[in-house]
């Protein structure tokens, strides 16, 4: 786990994206997260030299985020945070999510300064580190992974499970195979 480059442009680049994307059928956050996604594809991109895969035309778009230098096609899964991620946080993938095609999974997470709730949501500000977490196998994830459903209690940090998802923590996954 560590931290990677990200630059303005990158956070533009992710910002017109999710702009132009709007809300995704079956999207947990009802697209407020896409910014935050499509920054975790630019960085992770620039940094293990992959080409874009989501904003292209078709349906592959759907099935995975990246092509990897090696041919790998990977899903890029993010989530913010206002603290630096530590080992026994969890990566997630919501079960609506699992119609996905990709021979890895790649976890990152959003560093900000600072959050606050407006409503319902929760609204990040001040971009600090883009940290790169590790990957994972589709199989492997879903073999070593909890299951939550909706509206299960982290009790270890209050959080309502907002859909069915699969959990699992960062010290189990792989290194980023570069």
């Amino acid at each position: 786990m560590y931290i990677i480059p990200h630059t303005k442009e990158m956070v533009a680049q992710a910002l017109q994206k999710a702009k132009k994307l709007g809300k995704l059928k079956n999207s947990i956050t009802k697209g407020r997260g896409n910014a935050a996604g499509y920054l975790g594809e630019e960085a992770v991109a620039k940094y293990l030299n992959a080409t874009i895969m989501s904003n292209d035309e078709g349906n592959q778009k759907y099935n995975h985020d990246l092509i990897l230098q090696d041919g790998r096609r990977a899903e890029v899964k993010t989530k913010r945070r206002t603290v630096p991620p530590l080992d026994h946080y969890d990566v997630s993938i919501a079960q609506t999510s699992l119609h996905q095609k990709p021979d890895v999974y790649i976890f990152v997470s959003l560093e900000f300064k600072e959050s606050k709730r407006l409503g319902k949501n929760m609204v990040y500000k001040h971009l600090q580190n883009v940290w790169l977490l590790g990957e994972k196998t589709p199989k492997d994830f879903l073999d070593q992974s909890n299951k939550w459903n909706t509206g299960d209690i982290d009790k270890s940090n209050n959080f309502i499970t907002k859909t069915n998802m699969y959990n699992l923590p960062i010290n189990l996954l792989d290194d980023i195979k570069v």
